[in-house]
């Protein structure tokens, strides 16, 4: 938006100054005709350049030209000047010494704040029908509903005093692209805020149990660190009980506080949401803002367009599956097998599939299927290779568990240990294409640790920067158990028991898992 809006500014400066020569012109000659400034040009003009500036009849061209043969050179010598007019004007709008306060940009004038009556509109679509693709309905003439969540940005009042603030950053669960962005952009806003103890909880929860000292940072310590991956103050899962943490939260606190006075304490969780943390503080009375930023790879957060790393997870899922396709295709009756992360939503393989166009059968938790059977999967698998001569299927992490033998047990972060079906398909497809006496190359791939330990990709840097923004924005107007995020394109705060209720799914009557459908051409596997 800021250099479409700039562009269009260039277009308005440069169309002023013509504009006024144009009707001087105009006036010393009634064989001027027609004047078009900027992109208001006639279909017969734009052939030309960007700016058409005048258009003369053709038997009067020549008494213009003979009139004042310099009106050319003038608009050259304008256009070639144009860049150091901008330069100019740019110049004397820059910020001087006196517009900044304590290394700060200051201005009295500033309007960037949000009011706190923003609010961001949660769903857009009024569907007429239950049976319209995608229809979320509360009753069968899906009667319209509003629902409001606040938006996210800097307040003109803040809650919490800047000198006052014991910060502190913890990243928890596994390893995501985006992870390094995220704390470096939390680091810079606390400091231009005005915060001087910014701290970083080693190795997730793990490091509230004193077993590590915390990481001081500042500007200068992130200031590179979002050009690699990983987390550069460590992830773990599991580590001491809620109790245990805020414990230690106000144990920090105290050991921070200046002399005679308590120092506000805000900690700002990169980390699975947890609901208790926020409202333990409340009851025993701590003046701490707990402020989350979703970190799931696999984009399944409720009400949220979408969570950083998943796009970089996507960008880097296609490499695979590109690897995968040429194996297959380079093979006789090769079959390129390919698994992907998505405990409970597919959407990394669904997006992964529709971008890379290369996938035959996409497989994910919220689409039962089958392998077996006139309608199963290998079937399908069979007929790809005897017309076809090759197949690729992408299968997410948690589809198909109900064809498998349980696995028992939780890891330690409490999730559900699931069992391998990439290696289940590999095995049963092998099986079965010697059962039928049709040779078959079968390669798997599993890029699931390469992807986590990538880099941030362009967009998710640009998401990771503005939702490390408006975390602090968030601490600082005071609130509490809150998570931000991107809802519609727009950023806004959710409440944290709210979005962890339950995962985000695929939605199988979704347009986006019907084009998948359509680029697949995959049928149902039931």
């Amino acid at each position: 938006m800021e250099s479409a809006g700039f562009i269009f500014f260039v277009v308005l400066f440069w169309a002023v100054g013509v504009a006024k020569k144009v009707e001087k012109w105009r006036k010393q000659y009634r064989s001027l005709a027609i004047v078009t400034i900027g992109l208001h040009r006639s279909r017969k003009e734009r052939k030309g350049d960007l700016f058409t500036v005048a258009s003369v009849t053709k038997d009067k061209r020549s008494r213009v030209d003979n009139v004042e043969p310099e009106w050319k050179t003038q608009f050259q010598e304008d256009f070639e000047r144009l860049p150091e007019k901008i330069h100019n004007f740019m110049s004397s709008k820059s910020p001087s010494s006196e517009d900044y306060v304590n290394g700060c940009l200051y201005r009295e004038q500033y309007n960037g704040y949000i009011n706190n009556n923003d609010r961001v509109l949660l769903k857009v679509i009024k569907y007429s029908s239950p049976s319209s693709a995608g229809a979320e309905c509360i009753d069968p003439d899906c009667t319209w509903v509003e629902q409001w969540i606040h938006r996210a940005g800097p307040r003109k009042e803040i809650y919490f005093g800047p000198g006052d603030v014991n910060a502190a950053i913890v990243t928890c669960g596994g390893l995501c692209p985006g992870l390094n962005d995220v704390i470096r952009q939390i680091v810079i806003t606390l400091e231009m805020y005005g915060v001087k103890k910014i701290m970083g909880i080693p190795h997730g929860y793990r490091g509230f149990s004193k077993e590590e000292p915390e990481i001081p940072l500042s500007r200068k310590v992130v200031q590179t660190i979002h050009l690699s991956g990983g987390s550069v103050l460590g992830v773990s899962r599991g580590g001491p009980s809620i109790e245990e943490i805020v414990n230690s939260i106000k144990e920090v606190a105290k050991a921070l506080a200046k002399p005679r006075l308590m120092s506000d304490e805000i900690r700002l969780a990169l980390c699975p949401h947890e609901a208790s943390s926020p409202i333990k503080c409340i009851r025993r009375r701590f003046k701490v803002a707990v402020v989350g930023v979703p970190k799931t790879i696999d984009n399944d957060i409720l009400y949220m367009d979408r969570t950083f790393g998943f796009d970089t997870a996507v960008e880097e899922a296609q490499r695979a599956i590109n690897s995968v396709y040429i194996e297959a295709h380079s093979a006789y009756h090769g079959i390129g097998i390919v698994k992907l992360m998505g405990r409970n939503s597919g959407f990394i393989a669904m997006h992964a599939s529709l971008a890379s166009g290369q996938v035959d059968v996409c497989l994910i938790p919220e689409d039962p299927f089958t392998l077996h059977g006139p309608n199963g999967v290998l079937r399908h698998l069979s007929y790809l290779v005897q017309t076809k001569g090759s197949a690729v299927v992408c299968v997410a992490e948690g589809a198909g568990q109900d064809l498998l033998e349980k696995a028992h047990g939780k890891d330690a972060s409490g999730n559900k240990i699931l069992s391998d079906i990439g290696i289940h398909i590999v095995q049963e497809t092998r099986k079965y294409f010697k059962e039928i006496g049709v040779p078959a190359d079968v390669k798997y791939v599993d890029p699931t640790y390469m992807i986590r330990a990538c880099r941030a990709n362009a967009a998710d840097g640009i998401l990771c920067t503005v939702l490390g923004q408006n975390a602090v924005h968030g601490a600082f107007a005071g609130y509490s158990g809150i998570t931000v995020g991107v809802v519609n394109t727009h950023y806004a705060y959710f409440p944290i028991p709210e979005v962890i209720s339950h995962p985000r799914l695929v939605d199988t009557n979704s347009r986006m898992w019907h084009r998948c459908l359509t680029s697949t051409g995959q049928p149902d596997f039931i």
